[in-house]
């Protein structure tokens, strides 16, 4: 880890010198990687923050980021927070068929955020002329390309110091069960995240290590774990895949992952199925996937069956098992909150089904009862705490089903401009995370969020379980 950085400016700062290691940017499948260097993202966001600067944008303004483009979202994220700005990450447009509740949602987050300039890219710009109508605070909608050439090659913004309680970034939610919500993330939750993250109870980062990523980067598990981690830690490589050309043709994650011999990849429990049930083995000729270290799994809830079909089907190519690495985390905890033991491999829970749709998770016994296998999601990082409690919040002892709560350094201050759901989430200290779980042996096992609990007779019952047992029977397809 970057010695003495307490921000992440200052991480980049200190990488700065490097020629010879940083990120490389695959943009099209027969075209080499666009490969830069620390040192030239240095100068980038630089370039990037003076530029924002020229443009009016001060200390504590918030500067919205709808950039499909991983190279320049990184330049102006970076830019953003080398002005003193906040960045707002917004998802940028995948189809037309649903602009309009696109055009609402982004709306919402621009005008929650309170954002003074939006930076996108030629092709999104005309479709978002409706947003300065919809966010009073708005002044200007300008492409990439056009905020630099206010600005020259080799541009420095203007001093502005950045302290470990500034904000880096707003990352707001989904918004799948209310509307987005923005969360407030300082540079001391971030750097507290990632010093957990990559330490000796976590992935074990180093100089040496090197990854691999298809995931959006508006989202916390693409931006965190494969932007900023890599940065504060100063590893060898990362290579970025359009997620669109991941998703489009899954066997391109896993031919990168044996071209540059990635150590280190995360995706949610469905791109591990993708992958299993749409890669031809004629797509995997010469695939070797024997240096892949760490396969993390999180973001959704991860189905025991899925995982192990994928690594019982990519064998032959070379994956361990003991790869697979099941973790747990949310926005509100920055990113990360438990890890499995990395080089164990999956572990699982053989629960009763129905002890636990009493709250119990029972092992099962013998094989004439339904059984659910629940995923063990490892323990909490030092430092941290993490209890499950019942709906009075007293603490449960193990085995016992209630509502997840969290505290440390990683969870966030707060909701953006929103104290009621702020009041909401934190209580007495602790963050409320609205997720279902159980530990066992100090290990937690995640059963699903309350607010999509069935409640039948008295009965609970997860919708995850539901739709994988479903998923079961012939004919069905998975995620349909």
């Amino acid at each position: 880890m970057t010695a003495r950085a307490t921000t992440l400016t200052a991480a980049l700062a200190a990488v700065a010198g490097q020629q010879s290691t940083g990120y490389s940017h695959l943009k099209h499948e027969q075209r080499p990687p666009l490969f830069l260097s620390y040192a030239e993202m240095w100068r980038r966001a630089q370039r990037s923050a003076a530029a924002l600067q020229a443009m009016g944008v001060r200390r504590g303004d918030r500067v919205g980021l709808i950039l499909p483009d991983s190279a320049e979202f990184i330049d102006d994220i970076f830019g953003a927070m080398l002005a003193g700005a906040i960045a707002v990450p917004v998802y940028p447009p995948m189809n037309l068929g649903q602009f309009d509740s696109y055009l609402a949602n982004t709306t919402h987050i621009l005008r929650q955020a309170g954002c003074s300039v939006v930076i996108t890219d030629a092709q999104v710009r005309p479709i978002l002329g409706k947003l300065m109508s919809g966010v009073p605070e708005l002044r200007a909608i300008e492409t990439h390309a056009a905020m630099l050439k206010a600005v020259p090659e080799g541009a420095e913004p203007a001093g502005v110091t950045v302290g470990p309680e500034d904000v880096a970034f707003l990352q707001f939610t989904s918004g799948s069960t209310s509307r987005p919500k923005g969360v407030t993330l300082t540079h001391a939750n971030l750097m507290a995240n990632i010093a957990a993250i990559g330490g000796g109870a976590g992935l074990q980062i180093s100089r040496e290590s090197s990854g691999l990523s298809w995931l959006p980067l508006y989202h916390d598990m693409g931006l965190i774990g494969f932007v900023f981690a890599p940065v504060v830690y100063g590893v060898r490589s990362i290579r970025f895949i359009p997620p669109l050309m991941f998703l489009k043709r899954p066997s391109i994650w896993l031919r990168q992952l044996s071209e540059t011999g990635a150590e280190i990849t995360f995706a949610p429990n469905f791109a591990y199925g993708l992958c299993t049930t749409r890669v031809k083995d004629s797509e995997l000729v010469g695939v070797d996937l024997s240096r892949l270290r760490v396969a993390g799994c999180g973001a959704e809830p991860i189905q025991h069956g899925t995982l192990r079909a994928f690594a019982d089907r990519f064998a032959p190519f070379g994956f361990r098992g003991d790869a697979l690495l099941p973790c747990y985390g949310m926005a509100e905890h920055s990113l990360a909150v438990t890890f499995g033991e990395v080089a164990r491999g999956l572990k699982a829970d053989q629960v009763d089904a129905a002890a636990l749709a009493q709250g119990r998770a029972e092992p099962a016994v013998g094989g004439e009862a339904p059984a659910l296998m629940v995923v063990c999601c490892g323990r909490p990082f030092a430092e941290h705490g993490l209890r499950v409690v019942d709906d009075a919040g007293e603490p449960l002892a193990e085995r016992q089903v209630g509502h997840i709560e969290l505290r440390g350094p990683s969870v966030m201050r707060g909701y953006w401009n929103d104290p009621e759901r702020t009041a909401e989430a934190l209580r007495a200290g602790w963050l409320r995370t609205g997720d279902l779980g159980y530990l066992a042996d100090g290990e937690l096992y995640v059963c699903g969020r309350s607010k999509d609990l069935i409640i039948v007779n008295g009965r609970n019952y997860h919708p995850q379980d539901l739709e994988w047992q479903a998923s079961q029977v012939e004919g069905l397809r998975r995620g349909n």
